[in-house]
């Protein structure tokens, strides 16, 4: 006869297994979120993107374009936050990717085993959700940092190559940054001319904000709940990749992906609902990427193709996670084909990876649920 206390440790779990079945949780993957979308903050976002994969075309440094492209995204992080928050925690981002193109491209060059590989990205995952559970980044997430780390050991091969490619995310995470912070950026210049025109100035609500420094949330020892959600992405980035490479399928690092996008939502059901939402935009987005990679589109088109779909992307996060999804998939694919080449097959390889991902996220999900995560209980699943 099992005891109490043993039936009350399975009980989460029981309830969480159940949660997947729910019409509730389907419903949220398919759920629109009507309210006004941004747009200027998406264009920017592009427009970063954009910038540094034209400088990358016309210096014939395509490869390192993409890099640079890579480290522009930081303008995609910290959009709901006001701008003197935003400065430092935009910096740690950038910091972030730059540190991800180079742990990558040190296993490219290296040209270590792929269990080696596994680790070292792996590793670099949990290490990237402390540092934005303990500044409570806003944005794409941990996914990017691994996905940087992913596109540098797929094309770096020695330390030419390397030092270029770390120098390339470096300019393009100031160039990010930039863009993210030109409307405040912009204020303060005519700020600045009114000021010495002897004009009347009026107070900024930005410079009254009050925020915590980034070094003092860093320096802070990790909540509980970022430590566990850290050491969670680490066991299933770890897993998912390995289990991609035991089945054959040659991008395990993709797996890893899918499982540390689940794995990045705050609760259970979160993670339910955007592993499911992530698997339906991929394999929607797979279709467009194949379609995409089997057209001459040239370098010029694929840029085209990535600068639009980053920013449907963008405008779509607060909308859908499955059509944000569904864009940045082949916009990953592009961007990726830009050093690496890809084949149009890529797009099966791509949707079971991130199939083989997003399970292992989920179980490893369900199999961690705390007891205090109620949203997966049945009765809130009726109320949602």
């Amino acid at each position: 006869m099992k005891s109490s206390a043993s039936v009350a440790s399975t009980a989460p779990r029981r309830a969480a297994l159940h949660h997947l079945g729910s019409l509730s949780t389907w419903r949220g993957v398919i759920m629109l979120d009507t309210s006004p979308v941004a747009i200027a903050a998406p264009v920017r976002v592009g427009l970063a993107v954009g910038a540094m994969l034209l400088v990358g075309g016309l210096a014939d440094l395509r490869a390192a374009g993409s890099f640079a492209a890579l480290g522009a995204l930081t303008s995609a992080f910290c959009r709901p936050d006001p701008y003197r928050v935003r400065i430092g925690r935009l910096g740690a981002v950038g910091v972030a990717l730059v540190v991800s193109v180079a742990v990558g491209g040190i296993v490219g060059a290296a040209d270590v085993p792929v269990e080696v590989e596994i680790v070292a990205i792996s590793l670099l995952a949990g290490a990237g959700a402390l540092v934005v559970g303990a500044l409570r980044v806003a944005g794409p997430g941990v996914v990017v940092f691994v996905f940087a780390a992913t596109a540098a050991a797929a094309s770096v091969t020695d330390g030419h190559s390397l030092a270029r490619a770390v120098a390339a995310a470096a300019v393009g995470t100031v160039v990010g940054i930039a863009a993210s912070l030109a409307p405040w950026l912009t204020d303060s210049v005519r700020r600045g001319a009114r000021r010495l025109a002897g004009r009347p100035v009026a107070s900024s609500t930005a410079e009254a904000v009050a925020y915590e420094s980034v070094w003092t949330s860093l320096a802070r020892m990790p909540h509980r709940d970022i430590a566990q959600s850290a050491a969670r992405i680490v066991v299933a980035a770890a897993i998912s990749a390995s289990a991609a490479t035991a089945v054959g399928l040659e991008h395990p690092m993709w797996a890893a992906m899918g499982a540390v996008a689940a794995l990045q939502g705050i609760s259970y059901h979160l993670t339910v609902r955007r592993g499911a939402a992530r698997l339906l935009g991929n394999l929607a987005g797979s279709v467009i990427a194949a379609v995409l990679l089997a057209i001459p589109l040239g370098y010029w088109g694929a840029v085209v193709v990535i600068v639009v779909c980053q920013i449907i992307a963008e405008t779509m996060a607060t909308v859908s996670y499955a059509i944000t999804s569904t864009a940045v998939t082949p916009m990953a694919l592009m961007l990726t084909a830009l050093s690496a080449g890809l084949t149009p097959a890529v797009a099966i390889d791509r949707v079971l990876d991130t199939l083989l991902g997003v399970i292992v996220g989920v179980a490893i999900a369900a199999a961690t649920v705390a007891r205090t995560d109620t949203a997966h209980h049945p009765e809130h699943a009726a109320r949602s």
